[in-house]
């Protein structure tokens, strides 16, 4: 009775919003300056499993593709928690969908309060991955803290002219270049698998980042196996 009443609540709150796996935009990679970018894991109610979330998540993608302002989200969940990846076209839309009403109703629902965590996105890009999303893809979040002389400007920059490295990064599917409150940047991405994920972030990619930074750089693998993705919207003359 208890699962069966954890997979009831499961489903009303994830059916607040939806994402499907259409095709992955090619457009050439430009600036996003007002997009954001939102991470929300809310803790996993004991006996849901894998099957299940990935059923409510797909009965939530025709909530989500309505919901103003968002133009991707990567369901998502852990051994520990489940939620999303979301991208808003703007700071203003993001806090819209995540208020008050959303943050009480988390919390009356699952006996936890949710806190997400935004991050700027002033560059996007899709990877060498020519496919769609599938059950198979893992989300990552990296965060990486700016040195003491990385001004915003300086970061900035460093993120546009990496655009050509990961346009052309095997098996990755998409990436936000991100910016956190904390000074951190790095990105969001979407891979094609774990293995895919897990090679790109072995020992010379935390040997590179602890060379050239100082320190090392925080990645969280997350299991992303549905996605809503708007169209790409028609370019203005």
């Amino acid at each position: 009775m208890k699962l069966f009443l954890s997979l009831l609540a499961l489903s009303a709150l994830i059916g607040l919003g939806a994402w499907f796996g259409l095709a992955p935009q090619r457009a050439t990679a430009k600036a996003a300056q007002t997009k954001v970018a939102v991470y929300v894991s809310i803790a996993r109610p004991a006996g849901v499993s894998d099957e299940a979330l990935n059923a409510e998540f797909t009965r939530a993608i025709p909530i989500y593709a309505k919901v103003p302002g968002l133009e991707r989200k990567y369901f998502t969940y852990s051994q520990t928690g489940f939620g999303g990846l979301y991208l808003f076209d703007s700071e203003a839309s993001a806090k819209a969908h995540f208020d008050a009403a959303w943050l009480q109703r988390v919390e009356k629902t699952y006996g936890v309060k949710a806190s997400p965590v935004y991050f700027s996105v002033p560059e996007v890009t899709a990877g060498a991955a020519q496919v769609a999303p599938s059950a198979a893809n893992v989300a990552t979040i990296v965060e990486i803290k700016t040195p003491w002389y990385g001004t915003d400007g300086l970061v900035r920059k460093g993120l546009r002219d990496a655009i050509p490295t990961y346009a052309a990064t095997p098996h990755l599917i998409y990436k936000y270049f991100t910016q956190g409150a904390d000074r951190s940047f790095g990105g969001i991405y979407l891979w094609e698998d774990q293995a895919s994920a897990e090679a790109h972030f072995g020992p010379a990619w935390h040997a590179r980042v602890t060379k050239k930074y100082g320190h090392d750089g925080v990645v969280t693998f997350l299991k992303a196996p549905v996605s809503m993705i708007q169209p790409a919207k028609a370019e203005t003359p």
